[in-house]
């Protein structure tokens, strides 16, 4: 199928929580797996081998290798990628939620080739398109081999979901 395996890069922002309809209604041209995927970029968060944090422990156990603060913070943030989940799942979509420290395109490109993902449905702004902010995006679709369905939702009102 085309879009059987979907990438759902997730980042707190309303931008990325306006893709989720688009990404239930891809159930009806045969996806099947949704991977929702928050890239831990260095800048944010120090720097960390790649490894996927894909539930509640492994990412208690960052504790020892960052501040405390700052594993509260991927705490919500997994938390929140999971109740987005909960909507895939109750539609008999299978979903995979999961941390990976890196580089977001890099990791992007790497987790999608890893899990024979076929499609990432990415949610961007207007000012994410303007012309000092829109590198990261082109390097985004330059890295990925795969399709990338934009969804271009307006100004962020007020920042986190």
């Amino acid at each position: 199928m085309l879009f059987e395996k979907v990438l759902y890069p997730f980042d707190m922002r309303k931008a990325s929580l306006k893709v989720k309809p688009y990404v239930m209604k891809l159930k009806e041209a045969g996806c099947r797996e949704v991977h929702v995927i928050y890239v831990m970029v260095p800048s944010e968060w120090g720097l960390l081998s790649r490894e996927e944090f894909d539930c509640e422990e492994k990412i208690e156990a960052l504790k020892g290798t960052m501040d405390e603060g700052f594993v509260s913070g991927l705490l919500k943030i997994f938390r929140k990628m999971k109740e987005v989940a909960t909507e895939f799942e109750e539609n008999g979509v299978k979903t995979r939620v999961v941390l990976v420290p890196g580089e977001l395109d890099e990791t992007l490109a790497w987790y999608a080739d890893k899990y024979g993902i076929k499609l990432i449905a990415l949610g961007v702004t207007s000012e994410s398109l303007s012309f000092f902010r829109v590198g990261k995006i082109l390097d985004i679709i330059k890295a990925v081999s795969q399709p990338v369905l934009i969804v271009k939702t307006p100004e962020e009102e007020d920042g986190e979901v």
